[in-house]
């Protein structure tokens, strides 16, 4: 116990509450079984407690306890600077998921169809607009509810660290409150997005203004947005909480997922290589090229949405700010 008082000295002597040097702890690898087996206690709680009552304070340390704001901003501030690359790399990658969103389906129609994609018309600029101005419109209107969900999550997070016993019990908390923000915007987005598939001009299949090879079953439409919004909606959660490594690779594997098609087609039109067309000229004909986003985005979705359960149950990454 002593050796570990001496090599966690600056997170116990610091601490606010047992709380915080088990969330402290257990972001430096300190799990229960190691607290039992190496230490003799339950779980990383209990001995967290008795950390807190035995480390000695100096008045340097009771200075920084009283002043948690500015200590708060070092760490936000290091931070922010160790993930700006991380960040910025995330950031292309969701701009590129959300262009792709808007105008992909027409990309991959005028690279299969050529001309014939917008046949009638003598640009293709109608055919983005009709087929973009949903998806734009549904995005923009979940803009709002994704940071409400996002605050309440991160609320009800804070709220369960004083009153959680441990940290199991902390975790049994907050992973139900994730699994209810991230519904009530998965239905602020479908919500916003069915309105505007139905009430704006030009957008259905019987207007003519979109190409007929863009139109797919209307459940692949809602599933793909869906799948963005998700992906996106748990990215931006899990960097504001701290962890951007796992968001940045789920947004960018989609957006490698999603780059691979067009660049294929575009690589079936050099001499020899015109098999590379066959499996996405199958998959779109077959389902319509928003399949393509779908197959993209769920597999990376998912995995995001495995690793936010178990990252964001831990209370390591809720703190005061």
């Amino acid at each position: 116990m002593k050796v570990l008082l001496t090599r966690h000295h600056r997170l116990c002597a610091r601490s606010v509450d047992p709380l915080e040097i088990a969330a402290g702890l257990e972001a430096r690898g300190i799990c229960d079984r190691i607290a039992a087996t190496d230490y003799r206690h339950r779980d990383v709680f209990s001995l967290a407690e008795e950390l807190h009552a035995r480390v000695e304070r100096t008045e340097s340390d009771a200075a920084v306890r009283a002043a948690p704001g500015e200590r708060g901003r070092r760490r936000e501030g290091s931070c922010a600077a160790l993930g700006g690359g991380r960040c910025v790399a995330g950031a292309l990658a969701s701009l590129w998921l959300i262009t792709y969103a808007l105008v992909g389906d027409l990309l991959i129609a005028a690279l299969l169809h050529g001309r014939r994609a917008w046949a009638g018309q003598p640009t293709p600029l109608p055919a983005a607009l009709a087929g973009a101005a949903p998806t734009a419109l549904a995005l923009a209107c979940a803009a709002a509810p994704a940071a409400w969900c996002a605050h309440w999550f991160a609320a009800r997070a804070r709220r369960a660290l004083p009153a959680s016993r441990d940290l199991a019990e902390f975790g049994r908390r907050v992973r139900p409150a994730l699994l209810v923000a991230l519904t009530l915007f998965l239905g602020a987005l479908l919500t916003s997005l069915w309105p505007a598939r139905s009430a704006l001009p030009g957008t259905g299949p019987a207007s003519g203004a979109a190409p007929a090879v863009l139109h797919a079953a209307p459940v692949l439409d809602y599933a793909a947005v869906a799948a963005l919004g998700v992906l996106l909606f748990l990215a931006g959660l899990l960097t504001a909480h701290g962890l951007p490594r796992a968001a940045v690779a789920a947004t960018l594997a989609a957006a490698a997922a999603e780059a691979l098609p067009p660049l294929t087609l575009l690589a079936a039109r050099l001499p020899g290589c015109e098999a590379l067309r066959w499996p996405v000229g199958w998959a779109a004909g077959a389902f319509g090229p928003t399949a393509l986003s779908l197959a993209a985005c769920v597999p990376p979705a998912l995995a995001l949405l495995v690793h936010a359960v178990s990252a964001l149950s831990r209370a390591s990454v809720h703190g005061p700010r």
